[in-house]
């Protein structure tokens, strides 16, 4: 099963939005098996103002439509999605995608575990126990850290 939030001005989707306009609308890709966990996600990112949209897959073969189809700005994922590993996803992101930024966010998983992700080659780790670190990571991986949205 997978959803679109869309989040732009006009409400409709746009393809091929990516860095360059990523100031008018932000492209984040969602992997996340919980849906109440991906609308806490992204009322967290919606908080902020950040003009986006949020797309929320939850399996491996949404996410690889998804990102045939589409380009995105940064990748939100959770650890624990049934039918993928989050290590060897995160191999196949960078290696296909390698200036996308993947933003690990979990809550099964400690800091430790986060930090070796993080070694592995994600980008940031964000503990869905402390989401309002979210929106900071977001925003260094984006390159917005210190603008107002």
């Amino acid at each position: 099963m997978e959803a679109t939030i869309e989040h732009p001005k006009d409400g409709n989707p746009q393809p091929g939005w990516g860095r360059e306009s990523m100031v008018d609308s932000l492209a984040i890709l969602c992997i996340e098996d919980n849906r109440a966990d991906f609308l806490l996600i992204e009322r967290e990112i919606k908080r902020s103002d950040l003009p986006c949209r949020c797309h929320w897959v939850d399996n491996r073969d949404a996410m690889l439509a998804a990102l045939e189809h589409e380009r995105w700005d940064l990748v939100l994922s959770d650890y624990a999605v049934p039918g993928i590993s989050f290590p060897e996803n995160l191999a196949y992101l960078k290696r296909r995608y390698p200036s996308l930024p993947v933003i690990l966010v979990s809550g099964t998983i400690g800091e430790v575990k986060g930090s070796v992700m993080v070694r592995l080659g994600a980008d940031a780790f964000v503990s869905k126990d402390y989401l309002v670190d979210l929106l900071p990571a977001v925003r260094r991986q984006l390159g917005l850290a210190g603008k107002e949205a």
